[in-house]
């Protein structure tokens, strides 16, 4: 898989290839090599005396297919070779050494007309004017701080190519591509006017196919990522759900342990303390039947009693006396109740706690 080069200046172009060559990974390896496809080019390469028909192919493989005489070419078999290999390119190739090769500096902004500005300074650059080459400029190198483009300029004197191109023509095998022997990758030295474009059609259609599949290829890849994705939310929102549900279960937990920790706490306080019947039975027992019971407090372990008696302050001594009660003591000083001739008294005493 291709690597992806992030840069300051953005090419979509690479962006594209990239992502295009990394869904294409994906597929099997017959399929891949349908959509991509390789394209065939059938070259004729000019040499000294003779020409030399290669086929080439994308993946880099180039075969040698004939060699026919470059003064009197025998065109039937030059035909017969177009006949059969059916190439999607036409390519004519001249040596490098009958063609000027120069590596020259421009303006950025030049970039958006190389042609045309590579043209207006082609007599500048070579001894040669515009019209007396065919010509091509490769970039090599934008440098965005100087504002400056490297550029390589190849250009073939159209006396030596014409010759050649016309006998091309005139038996309807019009190159597609006129490039140089180690030329860069994209060099068509033809103008865009002159330059045949083949199987449009075959070549639209399989763009299309490219661009299914790799919408197809991206959809396999994404949904089952966002079918994922759908499962982990529902499965948060059930989850954030029973949290709710076992918060509550928990605080209702939490509010019954402490109602019944309250009434156990109740119950041991009830049960620690004799009951209250057994109190009154108590002080109805040990009280003299000159005493009378106004009114009986009972409030945790203290006890108070209000009432009428003969002999009021015997009664600490009583009271104290018993099992059940301790800690007896008046509360208040004793006082005679005129209507009744009888003492008031008001005792306070603590009850005790069961063994």
């Amino acid at each position: 898989m291709a690597t992806l080069k992030i840069t300051s200046s953005w090419d979509w172009q690479a962006a594209w290839i990239w992502w295009r060559d990394g869904l294409l990974a994906w597929l099997p390896v017959g399929a891949h090599r349908w959509l991509v496809g390789s394209l065939r080019r059938l070259v004729i390469v000019v040499e000294d005396r003779e020409w030399v028909l290669t086929r080439e192919e994308d993946a880099g493989r180039a075969q040698d297919l004939d060699r026919v005489d470059g003064e009197s070419p025998d065109w039937q078999v030059v035909t017969e070779w177009f006949k059969t290999e059916k190439p999607q390119q036409r390519m004519l190739r001249f040596p490098a050494r009958q063609a000027l090769i120069r590596t020259v500096s421009l303006p950025l902004a030049a970039e958006k007309n190389l042609r045309q500005v590579a043209g207006f300074e082609m007599d500048r650059l070579t001894p040669f004017t515009a019209s007396q080459v065919y010509y091509d400029v490769i970039v090599l190198e934008r440098q965005s701080e100087q504002r400056r483009l490297r550029v390589e300029l190849t250009a073939l004197p159209r006396t030596v190519v014409d010759p050649v191109l016309a006998q091309l023509r005139q038996r309807e095998l019009s190159p597609d591509v006129l490039d140089v022997i180690g030329g860069r990758p994209g060099l068509n030295l033809l103008p865009p006017e002159q330059r045949v474009r083949r199987g449009l059609w075959g070549q639209r259609l399989r763009a299309a196919v490219i661009g299914v599949s790799l919408l197809l290829v991206a959809a396999a890849a994404i949904l089952p990522i966002w079918q994922q994705r759908q499962i982990l939310l529902e499965t948060m929102a059930k989850v954030s759900q029973l949290q709710q549900t076992a918060n509550q279960t928990l605080s209702l937990r939490d509010q019954l342990d402490q109602a019944l920790e309250a009434s156990r706490l109740l119950t041991q306080k009830k049960q620690a303390f004799p009951p209250r019947v057994d109190l009154l039975l108590e002080l109805t027992l040990i009280l003299p039947d000159d005493t009378s019971v106004e009114r009986l407090q009972i409030n945790g372990d203290n006890l108070q009693i209000i009432g009428q008696s003969a002999r009021a302050s015997a009664l600490v001594g009583i009271v104290e006396s018993s099992g059940l009660f301790g800690g007896a003591s008046f509360v208040s000083p004793v006082t005679t109740d005129p209507r009744t001739g009888r003492e008031r008294f008001v005792i306070s005493a603590r009850i005790a706690r069961e063994s």
